[in-house]
């Protein structure tokens, strides 16, 4: 593990998103994302009067404020699936699908396309598949809606969590669906049905702040997932396939003939398992803290080989998982 430095780019507070590329690391506070495809940009949120703005990376210059998303509360997160597509939603629980107007290259103002209506409190985090045409909203009312992205309409509402849910994640090669609440992550299929869950620690000090879903090969049912948490503490899970006994369904027997046990049948269920787990503190200094930052941000290398790892305090660690 080593300290990244972003040099004169560094966020000025908690990493919010990170971005790596070809040749090097991206990273922005909260309240503020980077735009693809150039990653040139920046979309950020959360100042006293409700306005956005669009800025460029590494500048504190404003390039456009936009003052119309006022009128829908404070922005608490947003996601940005295409270079002229964003998305927002806060604290009125409506999820609201802009449009990026661009002439000669340049934005020129921000234009709703959609609202969604289906949350009754807050919503905090959003996550977007252009893959699988699919937008997630998690929400403190505990349930998280899937959403068609190309038609903006409701497609399902996943069961309630035990907690107000924190982040989710969607995997552009499978579809699968991660949510987090509390310190409980659950794992999804792309039609909001049940793969997997549970309890990632324990006490609130372990609730989970961020989570990312490793991309594999196509042919490998397996997942990886990647949970930051307020304990300052990074664990790495992997989906297991589990063969299960359950009882099955009697054969039909003729009512005098003496009762027999119900045949047992087998299938398979997918169980979450810990690989590693990761300690910011003890990498750092050799020995754990009693005040760890918190995760703030996750991201890993195109080639896979390292684990990006943003705090509360504006730093950034890196793992490498080379040799």
């Amino acid at each position: 593990m080593y300290l990244f430095s972003l040099g004169s780019e560094s966020p000025k507070g908690a990493i919010g998103h990170i971005v790596p590329t070809e040749k090097t690391i991206l990273a922005v506070e909260t309240n503020k994302m980077l735009l693809p495809p150039h990653w040139s940009r920046t979309f950020s949120w959360g100042f006293d009067d409700f306005s956005c703005c669009l800025g460029n990376y590494g500048s504190d210059k404003v390039l456009v404020t936009f003052e119309n998303l006022a009128a829908w509360g404070r922005c608490l997160c947003a996601a940005c699936p295409s270079p002229t597509t964003i998305i927002t939603s806060g604290t009125s629980a409506v999820v609201c699908v802009w449009e990026l107007s661009m002439t000669k290259g340049r934005a020129t103002g921000l234009h709703l396309k959609q609202a969604l209506y289906g949350h009754t409190q807050a919503v905090t985090c959003l996550a977007a598949s252009v893959t699988f045409n699919l937008l997630v909203s998690g929400s403190q009312d505990r349930t998280c809606i899937l959403w068609d992205l190309d038609r903006l309409t409701h497609v399902a509402r996943l069961p309630a969590h035990r907690d107000g849910v924190s982040a989710v994640a969607i995997s552009d090669v499978s579809g699968t669906i991660v949510s987090c609440a509390g310190a409980h992550l659950s794992l999804w299929d792309v039609n909001g049905q049940p793969l997997a869950s549970i309890t990632t620690a324990w006490g609130p000090e372990g609730a989970i702040t961020c989570c990312y879903v490793v991309e594999g090969p196509a042919w490998d049912t397996s997942h990886v997932i990647i949970t930051g948490s307020r304990d300052g503490m990074v664990r790495i899970w992997k989906t297991e396939d589990v063969k299960m006994s359950v009882p099955g369904q009697a054969a039909p027997e003729e009512p005098w003939a003496p009762s027999s046990p119900s045949p047992r049948v087998h299938r398979w269920e997918k169980n979450l398992a810990l690989c590693r787990e990761l300690d910011v503190s003890v990498a750092l200094t050799g020995k754990p803290s009693k005040a760890s930052s918190a995760v703030t941000a996750l991201a890993v290398s195109r080639n896979q080989t390292k684990l990006l790892v943003g705090d509360e305090k504006g730093r950034i660690f890196c793992w490498s998982a080379e040799g």
